[in-house]
């Protein structure tokens, strides 16, 4: 993989966001159709695999930042559809593209997830690229 890959690797990732019980498709959110939507998740940053308790504490304190800053997150997975990865991850109301992009750089994230009704876009943290698609 060369670092023109990255971008498509992330865009062809799955979310879901929590309702109630259960995981639903982006896609599908009440969330997503409420507005715009951005994912964000502490978990595995860059290169770095951290075992899952560490990505835990590491997810609980991007959940306290996004709470202090006035939002409320709610779960949400990322997961490759063509492996058994995924990371646990926020979906949040209220933040700019430039103010999730920050907060996914504190936290050493490559790009976070914009979601609206019908397109997911990845913006990456650290450089000059996004890209789109459908949901």
């Amino acid at each position: 993989m060369t670092d023109a890959d990255l971008p498509l690797l992330y865009l062809k990732t799955e979310v879901s966001i929590e309702e109630g019980e259960k995981l639903v498709p982006a896609g599908d959110s009440v969330l997503v159709a409420s507005g715009v939507v951005h994912v964000i998740t502490a978990w595995n940053p860059g290169d770095a695999r951290p075992s899952r308790a560490e990505n835990d504490r590491a997810n609980q304190i991007l959940a306290e930042r996004l709470e202090n800053r006035g939002c409320m997150p709610v779960g949400a997975i990322g997961a490759d559809p063509d492996s058994d990865h995924f990371e646990e991850s926020w979906a949040v109301v209220g933040l700019s593209d430039d103010e999730a992009r920050a907060i996914g750089a504190s936290f050493g994230q490559v790009a976070v997830f914009r979601l609206s009704k019908d397109v997911q876009t990845v913006l990456a943290c650290f450089e000059d690229w996004q890209v789109s698609r459908a949901l």
